[in-house]
C-alpha cells in the first residue's frame, strides 16, 4: 500500500524536476534572432513554416525566451494571418502535450492532497462551464502554460479543454501578430506612433481586452449533482 501511495508523489516530483529543468535553460540559453530571421528568410517559404513551427514549439518547452521573438520575426516575415495560423499549429501541440504531461504527472497527486477552500474549488472546477474555458483561454492576460498545466491537474476533460484551445486560440493570438505585422518590430515608438494613426486598431483591442477578462464573472459554473 506504501508503494502504491507514493507513486503520486513521484511522478508529481518528476513533473516538477521536468519545468526546473525547462526554466534553468530557459535562463541560460541565447538566441540570435538576427540569424533566425536570416535563415527563414532565405529557404524556400514552405520550409520556413515548418522550420518556424518547430521552433516555436521548442521555444516553449525549453527555450522560452525564443517565444516572444518569434512572434515579431513570424509577423514580419508571414505577415499576421500565415503567422497567426503558424502560431495556432504550434500552440495546439504545445497545449496536447504540456496538459497530458500534467495530467500524467500531477493530477493523482493534486485531488489527493489538496484541502480545504482550494479542495472545493478543485471539486467544483469539474463542472466549469465550456463557455468559461473558452474565454479564459482566450485572455491574453493569462499565460498559455499556466492554463494547459493548471487544466491538465485538474478534473476537466481534455476533450472539453482541447475544443477551447482550438476556438479561442485564433483571435487570441490575431489580437497580437496583427499590430506586430503591421508595425513590423516591437519598438515603443512605432507603437505609439501606429496606434496614434489607427486609434480604430485601439479600441478594438480594448474592447476585446475587455470582453475576455469581464465575461468570466458572470457565466456561473454548473451545479454539482449534490447541491441540487
Amino acid at each position: 500500500m506504501k508503494g502504491t501511495a507514493s507513486k503520486p508523489f513521484n511522478r508529481f516530483l518528476v513533473f516538477i524536476i521536468f519545468f526546473i529543468i525547462i526554466i534553468i535553460i530557459g535562463f541560460t540559453f541565447s538566441i540570435d534572432e538576427e540569424k533566425i530571421s536570416s535563415f527563414l528568410n532565405k529557404v524556400s517559404i514552405g520550409y520556413a513554416t515548418l522550420v518556424f513551427v518547430l521552433l516555436y514549439t521548442v521555444g516553449t518547452f525549453a527555450v522560452w525566451t525564443l517565444k516572444e521573438p518569434l512572434k515579431i520575426i513570424g509577423a514580419i516575415l508571414f505577415g499576421a494571418y500565415v503567422s497567426t495560423s503558424l502560431i495556432y499549429i504550434a500552440e495546439i501541440i504545445n497545449a496536447v502535450v504540456f496538459f497530458k504531461l500534467s495530467r500524467k504527472f500531477g493530477k493523482d497527486f493534486v485531488e489527493r492532497k489538496v484541502g480545504g477552500g482550494f479542495k472545493r474549488f478543485y471539486d467544483k472546477l469539474e463542472n466549469i462551464r465550456f463557455a468559461k474555458v473558452v474565454i479564459l483561454r482566450a485572455n491574453p492576460l493569462i499565460p498559455y502554460r499556466v492554463l494547459d498545466v493548471g487544466f491538465g491537474l485538474s478534473r476537466v476533460s481534455f476533450k472539453k479543454y482541447l475544443f477551447a484551445v482550438l476556438i479561442a486560440s485564433p483571435p487570441r493570438i490575431f489580437w497580437l501578430q496583427f499590430p506586430l505585422a503591421a508595425i513590423r518590430g516591437f519598438s515603443i515608438d512605432k507603437w505609439m506612433t501606429y496606434f496614434m494613426e489607427h486609434m480604430h486598431v485601439v479600441w478594438l483591442m480594448f474592447f476585446y481586452l475587455i470582453i475576455v477578462c469581464v465575461t468570466p464573472f458572470f457565466i456561473r459554473t454548473k451545479p454539482t449533482p449534490e447541491s441540487k
